[in-house]
C-alpha cells in the first residue's frame, strides 16, 4: 500500500514539473524582443582631435578586417581604440605589374573630423576646424593638416589644383609661398581665368599651368 502511494505521489510530481516546464517554455516563446535601435555615431572629441599618432594602432587594415572597424561617415571608419581609417585605393604590385588595391589606411592626421570632412577643388579638403592637404598618392590619399591655413577664408585658386590662398598666405601644395601678402598682391590671369603670375612690391611669382 505504501509503495502504491509513493508511486502515485512520484507520478503527480513528474506531471507538475512537466506542466511547469511547458508553461515556462510557452512564456519564453511569447516574449516579444525589443526592436533593435538604429546605430548612430557620436563624435568623440578625445579620439578625433587628441588621439595619439603613437597609439600602436596598425597603419593599414585589409577589407577583410572591416568587422574590426565601425563606419562613421563616407570613407571614414574607426577602430576600438578610436584610431581613424580611410577606405581608399592604392597601387600594389601583382604579378609584376601595378594594380588597384582597396584597403583601410590609418596613416594620416588623426585630427580629422570625419563628420564634417569635405574635399575641396584640387588637392585640398577641410572640416569644421582645419584645412588639409588632400592629395592622391600611389598608396592612397594623403591627408595632412595645414596648421597655418584659415578655414574661413581658405580657397583654391581658380583653374588650379595645388595653389590656394587665405587671408594671410598663398600656398603651393601644403607650403606657404613666402613674401606675398594676399590683400596687397596683384594677380595676373590668362584667357581661361587662371592665375598665371602674382606680384608684390618687387617680388614676382609665376604659377605652374597644367593643361
Amino acid at each position: 500500500m505504501k509503495l502504491k502511494t509513493r508511486l502515485i505521489v512520484f507520478v503527480a510530481l513528474l506531471f507538475s514539473i512537466s506542466c511547469n516546464q511547458i508553461s515556462d517554455d510557452t512564456k519564453l516563446k511569447n516574449i516579444v524582443p525589443d526592436k533593435t535601435k538604429d546605430l548612430s555615431f557620436v563624435a568623440n572629441e578625445k579620439f578625433l582631435t587628441k588621439h595619439s599618432d603613437n597609439c600602436g594602432c596598425l597603419v593599414q587594415l585589409e577589407l577583410k578586417d572591416s568587422l574590426k572597424l565601425v563606419h562613421i561617415k563616407g570613407q571614414f571608419y574607426k577602430s576600438a581604440t578610436g584610431h581613424l581609417y580611410e577606405r581608399t585605393v592604392g597601387q600594389q604590385e601583382v604579378d609584376g605589374h601595378l594594380a588597384d588595391h582597396e584597403y583601410f589606411n590609418g596613416y594620416f592626421s588623426q585630427e580629422v573630423d570625419p563628420l564634417s570632412f569635405e574635399p575641396l577643388d584640387g588637392w585640398y579638403a577641410k572640416d569644421k576646424k582645419y584645412v588639409y592637404y588632400y592629395r592622391p598618392l600611389s598608396g592612397g590619399m594623403q591627408i595632412l593638416k595645414i596648421d597655418t591655413a584659415d578655414i574661413k577664408t581658405f580657397k583654391v585658386l581658380a583653374g588650379h589644383y595645388k595653389y590656394a590662398v587665405d587671408e594671410r598666405f598663398f600656398y603651393d601644395d601644403s607650403e606657404i609661398i613666402n613674401g606675398f601678402v594676399p590683400s596687397k598682391t596683384k594677380l595676373k590671369f590668362d584667357g581661361k581665368g587662371r592665375a598665371v603670375k602674382m606680384t608684390f612690391n618687387s617680388k614676382v611669382y609665376e604659377f605652374e599651368i597644367v593643361e
